[in-house]
């Protein structure tokens, strides 16, 4: 109803608007869809390509970190290699003995992340193609696809990045609930893949330039801090010492042992067990040597300096408080003693992933592995390793008879019968969506130079706002920057670690060509940048 005084339209306390006014819930929940008609067929299409992933390989896809999630969340016992953050998350539908819940929990997750960030774009004053055009990468990369349905840390991990980053970026200045649930989104991500762990540090540099004030900035680091410290009391609980992992040390000598050499380093005789004698080009590659029991061929029956301290295949033991503390050490050392060297590799890392075609293994390229890809079903079967095969019980009565009782692997057995029942889980081919999506695969994924463009654009966009620090667009930058060169620093080159920088860099490529109040229009922008770049040209004004 109308107030006659001021013509305006708000309604009477207590009266409530017409029926014909009202329209119906059905009415009101659709009318998104209606009103955003182009970007739901873009969704329909993506949750059709997610349905076909899901019917080609039922129930899930598993890699050999799959087990050991699964594995921990039953357990309920911190994991030294990697936190528990993903395990939390399948530990709440374990009663459910299915893996199809977490399944189509992974694939609404990836159709999330495509509307949270169209619904940004939108409100950041991009038109509807426009604000569609960085989310295809998420919605249809076929690697996306694959880690969704995969028993993998990755898509909740890309999912809460996601999340926390489009609410920071909803309001120049975000309010102080906002803020908290941005920080525990952050912290409950370092949680789920060590790689988040700098990510609340770049998170309050970008909210700090943006000037946001010290009460939201303190609710920030709070939030973020409480779901980490909460951890590491529980990891203190059961090993007695505070942290997140004990793996950081042995992940980072796996870095610096694609160049180390002692002669160069001299270490000190507490890690000197570490120094490999090996030629550099014959050592197993960065992602795969603190894994790997011997060198690569020729010298492929000389064993690895990490397998030599124990003299055992048990990959358990190299990550103890010894091992770890000693490769911390000794990759410091390596670092501080060839500093070119270890620029050189991850600045080759870095670059590679811009490459425009993928390198399969084994061209010393990590994560582009039959185990991260659509594949038949003679492969996917030889895939999986014997202790989480289908006929495990048999094998395990083979093992034991030879070898004496695997503990290990009748508990991981137990495991996934109490996550999927009789099934465990084990993936199985269907025909023809298997084939299809092999083609689909083949064809439909974001390039690495494509994405190196992305990047680019992101970052035209913050220096065009220079004088505002780069503006909105300047948080998604930053993360996407971080998740392309943090993995390379820290542990080596991988085509799936790549993926989690794809949605902040296509948001932060949106956000380049965002218009809102006191935004200049791209031409601005782009003339901006090259008079602070030196090379002349007006700026247009609004």
């Amino acid at each position: 109803m109308s107030n006659a005084t001021t013509g305006s339209d708000r309604l009477i306390p207590d009266q409530q608007p017409p029926e014909q006014e009202r329209g119906s819930r059905l009415t009101r929940l659709t009318r998104p869809v209606v009103t955003h008609w182009q970007f739901t067929i873009v969704l329909a299409a993506a949750v059709l390509m997610r349905i076909i992933v899901i019917i080609g390989y039922p129930p899930i896809l598993w890699f050999n970190d799959s087990y050991n999630y699964v594995f921990d969340a039953v357990r309920h016992i911190p994991d030294k290699v990697r936190p528990n953050g993903y395990p939390f998350f399948i530990d709440l539908l374990v009663p459910l003995h299915s893996a199809y819940p977490l399944t189509l929990l992974q694939a609404g997750m990836g159709v999330v992340m495509g509307v949270i960030i169209y619904a940004l774009l939108r409100h950041r004053g991009l038109p509807w193609w426009g604000a569609a055009l960085p989310t295809l990468p998420v919605l249809f990369d076929s690697y996306e696809l694959h880690l969704e349905h995969m028993v993998t840390a990755d898509t909740l991990f890309i999912f809460l990045g996601t999340l926390a980053i489009v609410i920071l970026c909803w309001s120049d200045r975000p309010s102080v609930p906002v803020m908290a649930v941005a920080g525990l989104l952050i912290g409950y991500a370092t949680l789920v893949r060590s790689v988040g762990q700098p990510l609340l540090v770049v998170v309050l540099v970008a909210m700090l330039v943006r000037r946001v004030g010290w009460r939201r900035l303190v609710t920030l680091v709070v939030a973020g801090i409480v779901p980490i410290a909460a951890y590491m009391f529980w990891f203190h609980g059961t090993y007695g010492r505070y942290g997140l992992t004990e793996s950081s040390g042995t992940f980072l000598y796996s870095r610096v042992s694609t160049f180390a050499e002692c002669a160069k380093i001299n270490p000190p005789a507490d890690v000197r067990a570490l120094c490999d004698p090996t030629p550099t080009h014959l050592r197993p590659v960065s992602g795969e040597y603190l894994w790997a029991d011997n060198e690569l061929w020729p010298d492929n029956h000389v064993t690895t300096p990490l397998y030599n301290l124990y003299n055992s295949t048990d990959n358990s033991l190299r990550f103890t408080p010894r091992v770890n503390g000693m490769a911390a050490k000794f990759a410091r050392d390596a670092i501080l003693a060839q500093p070119f060297d270890y620029l050189r590799v991850v600045t080759h890392d870095t670059l590679h992933t811009f490459g425009w075609n993928r390198q399969p293994d084994p061209n010393n390229y990590y994560g582009n592995s039959p185990a991260f890809q659509f594949v038949p079903g003679p492969t996917v079967d030889a895939l999986i390793p014997w202790w989480a095969g289908p006929d495990v019980p048999a094998h395990l009565a083979k093992w034991t008879k030879k070898y004496g009782n695997d503990v290990s692997a009748r508990h991981m057995y137990a495991a996934r019968q109490e996550f999927d029942g009789a099934g465990l889980g084990n993936t199985t081919v269907v025909q023809p969506w298997q084939r299809l999506l092999q083609i689909y695969q083949r064809y439909i994924y974001l390039r690495g130079t494509l994405l190196g463009l992305i990047v680019l654009i992101g970052a035209a966009g913050v220096l065009g706002r220079w004088r505002r620090w780069g503006g909105i667009g300047l948080l998604p930058w930053l993360v996407g920057a971080l998740m392309i060169v943090l993995p390379p620093m820290t542990a080596g080159f991988s085509y799936r670690y790549v993926i989690a920088a794809i949605p902040a860099a296509c948001l932060a490529a949106g956000l380049a060509f965002a218009r809102r109040p006191g935004d200049k229009s791209v031409g601005a922008l782009a003339a901006d940048l090259r008079r602070h770049l030196g090379r002349g040209g007006a700026v247009e004004q609004e």
